[in-house]
């Protein structure tokens, strides 16, 4: 079973590194955990506090860490916190679509330094691809120059990838079966690669910017596409293969089953995404033919659009109420663009509340995401934290 483990990132055993820098490694990982005073690191890695403060010195000058606050006073001189410097390293993050792209420079605690969204056509293949992504960021960084050139590279795609980086199998992503994304990123920039799946980035975002407090939580990316991420007590899970979260190809009741992109018919797809959407609204006459027309009208109660969007969510509850009642999750997390139309969420609220177990739902939430449209740029940023530490 692949897992992400978010809430930790082991310290190295200080006992066998004596050298200078071995000592910043040291003191570096335990920061990863937050900012924390001289005496505590000293206290938690067990180096002598004179070596302590002449590595803090040492990567205070080098632009690694800085002091951050002010501690709360016990009596006495307050003892100054510190952390990593968010110039430390900084990430090129994008999340992919089908015609677009959205491109971030992210420090690695989850702040978003700038983005931009530029025209891409994912079917063009992966060398294309790459090119844009590179052209993209070399921009972006040009427009802010103060940014500093980032250290890590991290993508995510509206399909499965393992934990090397395959993207496997993506309906969505025609021409990338098996292309190991991390490797021809890491060929084409120089640098390290984090690249996983856009809903369990924007989960990872998600869980980030709600402060770790979240126990349980599935979460539901709503646009184009679905996706879905589990996560429980900071664990992140992928599943056997990288397959895990593919809500989007579950089988749902309609009257006339649509032909989904993976071969079979009446997928949640097929009836509950974005694009599905807009192609029954074409087939109508609609003159909506964009995702952000398809929310405005949603929003403003359009009498086409309004009961299509109750309806995509219904049929979303539907395909999670068998989750919720095996998982038994804290919350259900409704992020993506469709996540803004209140009307979606009182359909998949409505659709649980009818299918799941009373003890299932007794406690459980269902809220749209806090995290915005940033969420996988900023779970990226955090996964490339990890990877660099």
């Amino acid at each position: 079973m692949e897992t992400i483990t978010l809430n930790s990132i082991a310290a190295p055993s200080s006992s066998s590194l004596t050298d200078a820098r071995s000592n910043d490694s040291i003191l570096l990982a335990e920061l990863s955990h937050g900012p924390q005073s001289r005496t505590d690191l000293a206290q938690k890695t067990g180096l002598p506090r004179s070596t302590v403060h002449a590595c803090i010195r040492r990567l205070i000058a080098n632009n690694e860490v800085e002091e951050f606050q002010l501690a709360s006073s016990t009596g006495g001189r307050r003892a100054a916190l510190i952390r990593i410097s968010p110039l430390r390293d900084i990430a090129d993050v994008v999340e992919l679509g089908s015609h677009h792209a959205r491109l971030g420079i992210v420090d690695l605690f989850g702040n978003v330094r700038a983005t931009t969204n530029i025209p891409l056509n994912i079917a063009d293949g992966p060398e294309a691809t790459i090119t844009t992504l590179y052209n993209g960021w070399a921009q972006l960084h040009k427009e802010h120059p103060t940014i500093p050139q980032a250290s890590v590279i991290g993508a995510a795609v509206p399909g499965p990838v393992n934990a090397q980086g395959h993207v496997i199998s993506a309906a969505r992503m025609p021409g990338w079966n098996n292309t190991n994304l991390a490797t021809l990123l890491a060929d084409a920039t120089g640098r390290p690669v984090v690249v996983e799946n856009d809903a369990r980035a924007a989960a990872v975002g998600e869980w980030a910017k709600r402060g770790e407090t979240t126990e349980s939580a599935i979460y539901i990316k709503a646009g184009a596409g679905i996706g879905a991420s589990w996560i429980a007590d900071g664990i992140v899970f992928r599943g056997h293969q990288g397959f895990a979260g593919e809500l989007t190809h579950t089988r749902v009741e309609t009257l006339n089953p649509i032909l989904c992109s993976c071969g079979n018919t009446g997928c949640l797809e097929t009836v509950a995404s974005g694009a599905a959407m807009l192609r029954h609204l074409a087939s109508i006459g609609s003159p909506i033919t964009t995702t952000a027309e398809l929310i405005e009208a949603a929003q403003t109660g359009d009498y086409t659009v309004a009961p299509l969007v109750r309806n995509a969510g219904a049929h979303i509850g539907e395909a999670l109420s068998g989750l919720v009642n095996f998982l038994n999750p804290q919350h259900i997390i409704i992020g993506g663009s469709l996540s803004q139309t209140r009307t979606l969420i009182a359909g998949i609220r409505s659709e649980l509340y009818q299918r799941c177990l009373p003890l299932s739902t007794a406690n459980l939430t269902v809220d749209t995401a806090i995290s915005g449209p940033d969420a996988p740029l900023i779970g990226l940023a955090i996964l490339a934290r990890q990877k660099t530490m």
